[in-house]
């Protein structure tokens, strides 16, 4: 019997066990999905308290509803390990690391690079293996297959197979979750995308197949990269509407009335998560293997990185209307996730204007009722506060960085001595209002 004829067996008798390696924003959900669907999964991670929370089946994702985890792992479908030799056991192998940038902005392969190395010294003959981790296009055939096949010694095509699905976590999405996401794929060989179809549907309702993987790498860029240049338009745009005298929201509300050729976007202080403001980078890095330049994302990224100064001048000039200077003003920020209803502060502009106001010398607190703490770039660690009149009132003024739909914009603008509104929460524009 073929590697391939038993792989397929064990996905239509429901036999198969799927590796998840990385148990976090991605991982967790994805392994969760796989588990409710009756899949055996055996998830991976080197945090040991990551993997004593999915045993014990504590959440601590947000995506994921607390029964929906306590109930696979009392059911045993989904068990973690921190013992990376157990991938021996596993038919399919889902990859699911971060993968950020360094100091330079240049893409960390730390992450991926150990995984595969773990994956080629452990797994076994007739193994599926899918990267998900958003990643540069290529990275699946000149990045992995070396490393998995120069550690294990098979033969990829013959002896394992490997594809790349893009993940696509919407955090916070009531509406899109893992299962009714449509999921991407491309494999190396024809064998193995049918394969990975065949895997990836028995927890996914939609798998939309692709030529190969350097298709689907190029997919997951595109998605994000078009939402970046689009948003850095738009902050671009309302930067220079606020110095003409224009509401920038009501332009986009009028202009999204055109029922074709146009999809609103709007304003805020920059993007944050770990996609968005990250992604172009790691097109731009395999751009000048290519000795091609992208100018239209350059230019994007460079209005994104200006948004936290350009959002501390907004400050500055509110309280200059009110002969305050930001040095030794006291500045609560409310909202410090990337987006609204979420506990994920990765990336935040939030972060970065708060460090920024901290050098220009103010007295910073913030309030959120999802991050109890922060750690910012500069390494300085806040506790949320709780809000009440006082709080508010005793701010020398009030800063609107994440829209979470619990803050009431009456009770905040009442309150307030002065609220620079960087999110759109209090429609109008007042002495003590001030809009991005």
């Amino acid at each position: 019997m073929t590697y391939k004829k038993q792989i397929l067996d064990k996905v239509a008798e429901k036999q198969l066990l799927i590796g998840v390696v990385g148990l976090g924003y991605v991982g967790l959900p994805l392994a969760v999905s796989f588990a409710q669907e009756g899949n055996k999964v055996l998830g991976f991670d080197k945090a040991e308290a990551k993997v004593k929370k999915v045993n014990a089946g504590e959440n601590f994702i947000g995506d994921i509803e607390d029964w929906e985890l306590e109930q696979v792992a009392e059911s045993n479908y989904l068990k973690a390990t921190s013992d990376f030799s157990e991938l021996k056991n596993c038919d399919a192998i889902l990859i699911c690391v971060p993968t950020p940038l360094d100091r330079y902005k240049k893409p960390d392969m730390s992450y991926i690079e150990a995984a595969c190395t773990e994956i080629g010294r452990n797994m076994k003959e007739g193994t599926f293996v899918s990267l998900e981790s958003t990643t540069y296009p290529t990275t699946t055939e000149d990045f992995m297959l070396p490393i998995i096949e120069r550690e294990s010694g098979l033969k990829q095509g013959e002896d394992f197979w490997l594809a790349f699905s893009p993940e696509r976590v919407d955090p916070g999405n009531q509406d899109f979750k893992t299962k009714n996401t449509p999921k991407v794929l491309g494999a190396l060989t024809s064998d193995g995308l049918e394969i990975g179809e065949a895997i990836y549907k028995l927890a996914i309702e939609n798998v939309h197949l692709v030529s190969s993987p350097r298709v689907a790498e190029m997919v997951k860029i595109l998605e994000n990269t078009y939402r970046l240049i689009n948003i850095s338009l738009i902050n671009e745009l309302a930067l220079l509407a606020g110095k003409m005298d224009i509401n920038i929201w009501e332009v986009i509300d009028a202009a999204k009335t055109k029922p074709f050729g146009f999809q609103a976007f709007y304003p805020g202080p920059g993007v944050g998560g770990h996609c968005i403001p990250l992604d172009p980078f790691y097109l731009e890095h395999i751009a000048k293997k290519f000795n091609f330049e992208l100018s239209m994302i350059h230019t994007a990224g460079h209005i994104d990185l200006l948004m936290a100064h350009r959002m501390t001048l907004k400050i500055t000039s509110a309280l200059n209307r009110q002969k305050k200077a930001l040095n030794g003003s006291k500045v609560l920020f409310l909202g410090v996730a990337y987006k609204p209803n979420i506990d994920d502060e990765r990336e935040s502009p939030a972060l970065k204007i708060i460090d920024e106001v901290v050098n220009k010398g103010a007295e910073v607190s913030y309030h959120d009722p999802y991050i109890p703490e922060i750690k910012t770039e500069g390494d300085r660690i806040f506790t949320s506060t709780n809000l009440s009149e006082e709080i508010l009132n005793d701010a020398d003024c009030v800063v609107i960085t994440t829209h979470h739909s619990v803050f009431d914009a009456e009770f905040i603008e009442l309150n307030s001595k002065l609220v620079v509104d960087l999110r759109n929460v209090i429609k109008e524009a007042s002495d003590k209002v001030y809009k991005l």
